[in-house]
């Protein structure tokens, strides 16, 4: 920093005041809910060792799941991230917990869906475009506030699901 660019800082200040008190509510407000869910604290290094040994176990699963035909449905699944793995654009040493929705919703077809695949498998709707049912959320969890690497204050909304459903 030079001396002019210290000496004007101080005029920011006033104009982040409300962002700095937005974050510090929303940092307070995750803590308590933490807190509420008594989730244990782990290092990095743990969490990447309990997603490993998840992971490993999802695919074993998954091997005897897919042999056996069936699926799991539409369900919530989460994982531990750094903000930046987003790759939304910001720099950040933030971490969250990022829930999605995963899995299949074959099982919630209706009669009406049916028949909609069945008339485009036989090309009888060939210029309409024909949605399936699929694994969305239905809710979202609370907007999520970070500072960036470069000190600015960032609000993400809708980034997480909180509910999944098949729409």
């Amino acid at each position: 920093f030079s001396l002019s660019q210290t000496a004007n800082m101080p005029e920011d200040y006033p104009d982040q005041f409300d962002e700095v008190v937005d974050f510090i509510q929303a940092i307070i407000k995750r803590l308590r809910r933490s807190l509420d869910k008594q989730t244990p604290i782990f290092s990095r290094w743990e969490r990447n060792q309990q997603n490993a040994a998840t992971n490993i176990e999802n695919s074993s699963k998954k091997g005897r799941r897919n042999q056996k035909g069936k699926n799991r449905g539409c369900v919530l699944t989460e994982i531990h991230l750094n903000v930046t793995d987003l790759d939304l654009g910001y720099e950040t040493k933030e971490e969250l917990i990022f829930r999605y929705c995963s899995g299949s919703c074959d099982a919630a077809e209706t009669t009406y869906d049916k028949i909609l695949k069945n008339l485009t498998r036989k090309k009888k709707l060939v210029t309409d475009k024909v949605r399936r049912a699929c694994c969305r959320p239905t809710a979202f969890d609370d907007d999520l506030s970070f500072l960036d690497d470069n000190l600015v204050y960032h609000i993400l909304k809708k980034h997480s699901a909180k509910r999944c459903g098949c729409i």
